[in-house]
């Protein structure tokens, strides 16, 4: 691993961790520029209205750096209130009819399979891809696909198992029969490069890998996304002109603004333009690789214990996540936290999760503590 990257990375943090964290796929650590950010805000609210202008100011970098960090264009991106959201606004944006398909993958996050158990309801077919071995497979999802899909819905990253999906091929198909892909990308942007390609929309949470906190998800639509998507609301935010002659006259932005809301999480945004900025700083290319390293060493650190990760074929792209079974998964990661190591253990699983301030000796700290626990 890059232990200069992570040296940075630690000296950059508000507050150092105790001991080894190995949890950001849960939630990310905050920044000592996020201090000066929420000052920032605080100096432009203390002043009312007059502050709007510096309100305005810190959107526009936030959009700017979320953009860079997608690889999209500025008027491509948004601000909604959470991943959840920003799936909703698609769901509710497809004119969904009896036998139209949705597409989805095992192991998606609960929260996206329950909104596609909303749609089943009415009439829509879904189709749940599986997993192979651990793995899915770009090809099977492809397959799944045909005349009468509406919606491919995945996550770039697995919060499951850490694998990272190449969405180009699905995105070609479903350009040729007139679906849209949903990327569910809270696990991806900010751990690595993440690029639009293959992806119609794109949303992120930024409380995790993007070092943001709470209330604020970055959101990425395409033209032919915002082609096909009819907003299911009109707010503040998403028209052109707030006093229109006519109110039925309002026209949405051309823009990926027309999903907008209300007022933005303006304190959310300044963390988020002063995190992503250190992000950018140290490099996407660089941390994703740091991150895919530091999966390597405790994928073969955890075959050396007799543990098989979830996602054990190395020829598998992934992201900053490594995961395994467990029955005992409770009590794993409680003898860790009692050692100083935070994990994330739930559903019979063990994640680990790892970012650019992890060091090596994080790694080499978790899976000597694994072996001495007894797993």
């Amino acid at each position: 691993m890059s232990d200069s990257l992570a040296s940075r990375a630690r000296q950059a943090l508000a507050v150092a961790p105790e001991g080894v964290y190995l949890n950001t796929a849960a939630e990310g650590l905050l920044l000592a520029s996020a201090a000066a950010a929420w000052d920032r805000y605080g100096a432009a609210k203390a002043r009312g209205a007059l502050g709007r202008e510096e309100f305005a100011a810190i959107e526009a970098e936030a959009r700017r750096r979320f953009a860079t960090a997608v690889s999209a264009a500025v008027h491509d991106v948004a601000f909604v209130a959470s991943t959840s959201r920003g799936l909703d606004i698609v769901l509710k944006g497809i004119d969904w009819r009896d036998g139209d398909v949705l597409v989805t993958l095992e192991g998606e996050f609960p929260s996206t399979l329950f909104n596609v158990e909303l749609l089943r309801s009415r009439g829509v077919e879904v189709r749940l891809v599986a997993a192979r071995d651990g793995a899915l497979r770009e090809d099977d999802i492809v397959a799944a696909m045909d005349e009468r899909t509406r919606l491919v819905v995945a996550s770039l990253v697995s919060f499951r198992s850490g694998q990272r999906l190449d969405l180009r091929s699905i995105g070609a198909r479903a350009e040729q029969i007139g679906a849209l892909v949903f990327a569910d990308a809270v696990q991806a942007v900010g751990a690595g490069e993440v690029s639009m390609e293959g992806i119609d929309v794109l949303c992120a949470a930024t409380f995790k890998w993007q070092l943001g906190v709470h209330g604020t998800a970055g959101f990425a639509a395409t033209r032919r996304a915002r082609e096909i998507l009819a907003p299911s609301y009109a707010g503040y935010r998403s028209v052109v002109e707030l006093f229109p002659a006519l109110t039925s006259d309002f026209r949405l932005h051309p823009d990926t603004r027309r999903f907008e809301e209300g007022m933005p999480a303006f304190p959310a945004l300044a963390v988020l333009a002063a995190s992503l900025a250190e992000l950018e700083e140290w490099g996407y290319a660089r941390i994703g690789e740091h991150n895919r390293r530091a999966v390597r060493v405790l994928r073969d650190g955890l075959r050396e214990l007799g543990i098989t990760p979830i996602l054990a074929d190395d020829r598998v792209e992934t992201g900053g996540i490594i995961a395994f079974e467990s029955d005992d998964h409770v009590r794993i990661a409680e003898e860790l936290a009692r050692r100083g190591t935070t994990v994330w253990a739930r559903d019979g699983r063990v994640r680990l999760a790892a970012h650019a301030y992890t060091s090596d000796a994080d790694t080499e700290t978790v899976l000597a503590q694994l072996k001495r626990i007894g797993v």
